[in-house]
């Protein structure tokens, strides 16, 4: 198989961050401490936003994060909440607002270059969107007094949990935050600690923290360039249709919690609102939730692994999904797919596995464009089965777009056997060869498709 002429090839030895998260079990005091500063920095970034608001509609000039660090003492001494936070944590959440007033003087700017572009104004949130604050420094350098030696201390200290057996794995640290104290996680992976950077602790709406440790590491890949190249197709039937005929179906996690949530939804709508027990039935609901969330993320690191380890290039499409979801037919099914999300996970895996970038095409006409002879064939959504009049291919029109998009990135298609479908577990992703059905299959038509392995 011929390689890409123009592979995209990411900038291997170059610093990068990756983000550890892990469960913490945090004390009622610890909680009760960490709520209050979540409080406390709510209102101090609501009170920036204002605060910048005012000032441009008063004298024509907004405020900068310079201004408002020097009048943050200030208002540390006026409220007794606010002093309680630690002092980088609280700028920290200065550091926010001024990144989205940037990033909106940003998206004005490229909305007048010509770009189409979002722009959207710094919201003031409820205490109930305000879910985290980070710490931005991890270590510090101080100079010793007598010897005049620079060292290196830590600002937060991490300190691994002994195992309780002789002979057992430690699974438990202890992350000592200034402010908190000494907090309890689940290590499920080591943390290189010395490059850590940030530490973040994040509340969960069903009333779990977890805390994601920042560290800075070397972009280094494990994984030869040299390999497949295959084009990705998207799909809700095949969430993934690739150009070898292999595809994933999806399990369609939602869709097998419906009913589950609507009798919780109902039993929340008969409580009244500010009740301990509608307090209490929000968090069952938002339990259900994240485990559908966990499900579906699970989901898409393994399917985006697959993808990485067994090709080299991979291109997809450059989808319009915040316009797709505003179909009210089609809106959950693509939310609950996480066409966006995998996609995210297939780039940055392949940057830092193979040290190369997936290639985006334009989605227009992939799947009605024929893959051999480039003749526009018209379909419709119900239409499963790409058949050209012009050269005589019969293909099912996911794989068929599979191998136009792949074209489009890398200028070729690869010579692909149409007698060994693949397919890809549900459980546990693996390409696996699958026998040929008898009859009709997923296609509509005889011969043409795999069908879909189950376990």
């Amino acid at each position: 198989m011929s390689r890409p002429k123009k592979k995209p090839k990411a900038d291997t030895g170059k610093l990068i961050r990756k983000a550890h998260k892990y469960l913490a079990e945090p004390t009622e005091l610890q909680e009760y401490r960490m709520e209050n500063w979540i409080g406390a920095l709510c209102r101090l970034g609501n009170e920036s936003i204002g605060e910048r608001k005012d000032s441009y509609r008063n004298t024509g000039k907004g405020l900068t994060y310079p201004d408002q660090q020097k009048a943050l003492p200030g208002k540390r001494k006026k409220d007794p909440a606010l002093c309680r936070v630690q002092s980088q944590v609280a700028q920290d959440c200065l550091h926010r607002v001024d990144r989205a007033f940037q990033k909106f003087f940003a998206d004005v700017k490229a909305k007048k270059s010509g770009k189409k572009v979002h722009i959207g104004y710094p919201r003031f949130k409820r205490l109930e969107q305000y879910k985290s604050f980070t710490y931005p420094q991890v270590w510090m350098t101080v100079k010793d007094n007598k010897s005049g030696i620079m060292k290196r201390l830590a600002r937060v200290k991490f300190r691994p949990v002994p195992a309780s057996k002789a002979g057992g794995k430690g699974k438990f640290a202890s992350l000592s935050l200034p402010g908190i104290g000494d907090i309890k996680i689940r290590l499920h992976r080591p943390i290189p600690w010395d490059n850590a950077k940030t530490v973040t602790v994040k509340r969960c709406p069903s009333g779990k923290w977890h805390l994601s440790i920042t560290v800075e590491m070397l972009l280094d890949p494990k994984l030869s360039d040299k390999g497949k190249k295959s084009g990705v197709d998207l799909g809700l039937t095949k969430q993934v249709a690739l150009s070898d005929n292999s595809y994933v179906q999806y399990p369609k996690f939602l869709k097998q919690a419906e009913d589950q949530l609507k009798q919780q939804q109902r039993s929340l709508c008969k409580k009244e609102k500010g009740s301990v027990n509608y307090t209490d039935h929000q968090i069952v609901l938002a339990k259900t939730h994240e485990h559908i969330a966990n499900q579906r993320q699970d989901f898409l690191h393994k399917l985006s692994l697959l993808l990485v380890i067994t090709y080299a290039y991979i291109a997809c499409e450059k989808l319009p999904i915040p316009g797709m979801v505003k179909n009210p037919t089609l809106a959950k099914a693509i939310l609950d797919s996480g066409w966006g999300t995998l996609i995210r996970f297939v780039t940055y895996k392949s940057v830092m596995l193979r040290g190369n970038r997936t290639v985006t095409v334009n989605p227009a006409y992939t799947t009605q464009d024929c893959s051999r002879c480039g003749y526009r064939v018209p379909k419709t959504l119900s239409d499963r089965v790409h058949k050209c009049p012009q050269c005589g291919l019969v293909l099912c029109k996911h794989t068929n777009a599979a191998r136009n998009i792949e074209q489009r990135a890398f200028g070729e298609v690869s010579a692909y056997a149409e007698s060994s479908p693949q397919t890809v577990g549900l459980v546990q992703p693996e390409l696996v060869p699958v026998v040929r059905a008898e009859g009709t299959n997923a296609c509509g038509d005889k011969g043409l498709c795999r069908t879909s392995l189950t376990r």
